[in-house]
């Protein structure tokens, strides 16, 4: 069992303020101070300071706030276990983004299962941000994700490169196909088929466009759609053009029915990663999971 001053302090690290930490726990703000106290005299160190009228966690304070989350993790990943155990199963709860869920995971899991067919699996399909809330709560082992995250603050194998590129249906091709490049100003003539705002894809999009003084809504019309198989299908349809990985689209472009648009100073890649928890004592289990995902581009 976990000292209960543990999940004071790690509240403490969420509100920086001991009153709030208080009120969330339903204890005196004293006591808040008292337990906080007693860690730092156990470990001799300070795990707080204070830079103006705000409260940080020091270097030390943040070593202890990642050590103790996996410990509260691998807690409850214990008890699942020892259930699992009685009932003589095991079970695994990870998280994808879209474009992992929609196009790793259905490659992956079929070999993992032929192995391990035994196991009950659970997948969760959101965004970066709210996967790596999920896996600091414990709701799932690990996630699987695409784009940036704080690599100093999770242990990960990088899975894959993914190159992410602009496309078109025949009509933009044929328009286009003698020029070299295609400048950021004619495709912003173009109705742009996009994710919803806060994805990842389309994030990588909104930062390129800003680097050459555009954004999204400057393009000739927009149309959001969530489903990167619907995206898929417009784009062949000539509704529009659209930006994706590689990876997406691979089949269509060798039996061309979706081109690759040589957009102008157009060279984007971004890391596919298999991420969980520093410190964990489940660490050998993820490495081991990890290595079916490490495979899925053969």
């Amino acid at each position: 069992m976990i000292d209960n001053r543990i999940y004071t302090f790690l509240d403490v690290c969420k509100t920086l303020n001991y009153t709030r930490t208080a009120e969330n726990l339903h204890i005196t703000q004293p006591a808040v101070t008292q337990q906080i106290h007693y860690l730092e005299e156990i470990y001799e160190v300070k795990l707080f300071e204070m830079k103006g009228k705000k409260m940080f966690p020091t270097r030390q304070g943040e070593l202890l706030r990642q050590m103790a989350s996996a410990m509260c993790v691998d807690e409850q990943q214990i008890h699942k276990e020892l259930r699992d155990s009685v009932q003589e199963k095991k079970t695994i709860r990870f998280g994808a983004t879209l474009t992992v869920g929609e196009f790793v995971v259905p490659v992956v899991l079929p070999e993992y299962l032929k192995d391990f067919p035994e196991t009950d699996i659970s997948v969760t399909v959101q965004n970066t941000e709210i996967l790596l809330k999920m896996l600091e709560a414990g709701e799932i082992e690990f996630a699987v994700i695409e784009g940036r995250f704080d690599k100093s603050a999770y242990e990960y194998h990088r899975i894959s490169e993914e190159k992410y590129i602009g496309v078109c249906g025949r009509d933009f091709y044929e328009k286009h196909k003698e020029k070299r490049y295609v400048s950021v100003e004619e495709l912003m003539k173009e109705r742009l088929i996009v994710r919803e705002e806060g994805s990842g894809t389309r994030g990588i999009l909104e930062q390129f466009l800003k680097e050459h003084k555009q954004s999204v809504d400057k393009f000739a019309g927009v149309l959001e759609v969530s489903n990167m198989e619907t995206i898929r299908k417009l784009v062949m349809a000539e509704c529009g053009i659209s930006f994706l990985y590689k990876a997406v689209v691979e089949e269509d472009l060798e039996l061309e029915r979706i081109f690759e648009i040589p957009v102008e100073d157009f060279v984007i890649q971004r890391e596919f990663n298999f991420v969980y928890l520093k410190n964990s004592i489940f660490s050998k289990k993820y490495d081991t999971i990890s290595k079916y995902f490490e495979r899925w581009r053969g």
